[in-house]
């Protein structure tokens, strides 16, 4: 036996929160359908109705009552995070008709659904509403009324539509609906109610057609990795027809609170050339999320981090301030301690952060910058200072041993570093690298204890920089240990 579940959502009375998109039905009700293709493919829109044919997935999520309880949280976790006050309606039937019609009687005010098919009033059915008069003049009220007049009768006087509908609400032909099938990419087009001035206040109908692309993203089951806001000028105006706006996210984003921020930093940076009529947003890049707790090591859903990721503050501050303003620490492929680390815009160092902060799971295949990063993690014996200095400081002599505010007595060493031939200002290899106006190296590092400084770290020259250099060692002071 089939089941079918309709739909109806409609905006509430109540008083809702000032910043809260505002959304016809017709969005609602792509809404509502993009939600309803994560439990069942079919889907059809039906008049003022999202009808779902349910019966494939019974089994998956264990009967009805639990399927219905699971649609009725979706739509309220969906309407919650995006601010909507709607009222959701629903009803159930053994085919898509019936369970339409038990919808309709709803909408009387009556708090109780007939229970038998039968009953159910001639308004309820859609291919009669042309022909209610009639049917209302001759005593037909319910379908129970149509059912007992002549077919062939009723097909002169009403055509053969109403004798289909009547079969497909018996379940004796089967429905041909259009089932919904979300498009590959996301493309909506707002106009606005009046043209705007300022870019800030774009974020008004920006925030109306992240609903719906909330509502896609959902029904792919997918994250958004990067989109593309365009705003259409007036044509009036000697200057360019539209102003566009990118925005890229470091990890698929389904929940887009964080995107939104992220649009409206750039917003307040942007001016507009003249005013805007309306806005377009178009997905530009997406991935399948596998479940909603691959985001976390642990299978339990409360292990979930609460609140902003280091990523989402990093894109928001690098948003606001700038990607200059917002640096990161990389690790550099050089021996020398100074050249060993770097700082570049953080923004371009998500990659990395992302893959220190969560760590390939036992079985699971480790992405490309995890593996970098641990092949950059190799174990060694060396002992580096917490504290580097800026710049070696070089150091007294007295006897061929460096002297530091005393007498110093070394501690562990040598721990010997090359950085010498490929690294040559003249060579080939340190042109192609962009590293020829750096130094090249060749060093023994020692560990001194200070009676005054306390642990030092302190290298020798082996060999000059030069063929003509003294053969007098010179001593540095590079580091201090905590």
């Amino acid at each position: 036996m089939r089941c079918w579940i309709a739909l109806r959502i409609s905006t509430t009375t109540e008083a809702a929160p000032p910043a809260a998109p505002v959304l016809d039905a017709a969005a609602l009700q792509r809404a509502a359908a993009s939600l309803a293709l994560g439990l069942t493919p079919r889907v059809a829109l039906v008049d003022e109705a999202v009808l779902m044919d349910v019966t494939g997935s019974l089994r998956l999520f264990g009967g009805l009552a639990r399927l219905m309880q699971l649609l009725a949280q979706r739509l309220a976790v969906f309407f919650e995070e995006n601010g909507l006050q709607a009222e959701v309606q629903r009803a159930q039937g053994a085919t898509s008709l019936i369970a339409l019609g038990r919808l309709r009687s709803q909408g009387e005010g009556g708090a109780a659904v007939k229970k038998r098919v039968a009953d159910l009033p001639m308004h309820t059915l859609t291919a009669a509403r042309p022909h209610l008069g009639v049917l209302e003049r001759i005593g037909c009220r319910s379908w129970d009324d149509l059912l007992r007049l002549p077919r062939d009768g009723v097909a002169r006087r009403f055509g053969a539509e109403l004798l289909e509908a009547l079969d497909r609400a018996r379940g004796s032909t089967p429905d041909d609906y259009e089932w919904l099938l979300l498009p590959e990419h996301f493309e909506e087009k707002l106009e606005l109610n009046a043209l705007v001035t300022h870019a800030p206040a774009l974020m008004a109908g920006v925030e109306r057609l992240l609903v719906q692309l909330h509502a896609w993203l959902l029904g792919r089951q997918s994250g958004l990795c990067a989109l593309k806001i365009t705003w259409h000028l007036d044509k009036r105006r000697d200057v360019p027809p539209t102003g566009e706006l990118e925005v890229r996210t470091a990890q698929p984003a389904q929940d887009l609170r964080h995107v939104a921020r992220l649009i409206s930093e750039h917003l307040a940076q942007q001016k507009l050339l003249a005013p805007v009529h309306s806005l377009s947003l178009r997905s530009l890049a997406i991935e399948l999320l596998a479940d909603s707790a691959a985001a976390t090591g642990s299978l339990l859903m409360e292990a979930r981090k609460q609140g902003d990721s280091v990523v989402e503050l990093v894109e928001r501050l690098s948003a606001r301030l700038g990607d200059a303003r917002v640096e990161a620490w990389q690790p550099c492929a050089d021996h020398r301690p100074e050249l060993m680390q770097r700082w570049v815009p953080a923004r371009s160092a998500i990659s990395s952060i992302t893959a220190h902060l969560n760590p390939a799971r036992p079985g699971r295949k480790r992405s490309k910058a995890a593996s970098t990063s641990s092949l950059s993690e190799i174990k060694t014996e060396a002992l580096y200072p917490a504290w580097l200095l800026p710049e070696p400081l070089k150091l007294a002599t007295a006897g061929n041993n460096p002297v530091y505010q005393g007498k110093l007595h070394r501690l562990a060493g040598p721990q010997r570093l090359e950085a010498a031939e490929w690294l040559l200002a003249d060579s080939d290899a340190a042109r192609g690298a962009g590293l020829s106006e750096k130094p090249w190296a060749l060093r023994d590092y020692f560990i001194y204890r200070s009676q005054q400084g306390g642990l030092l770290w302190v290298y020798s020259e082996r060999l000059g920089a030069t063929p003509e250099s003294a053969p007098q060692r010179a001593w540095y002071l590079h580091g201090f240990f905590a």
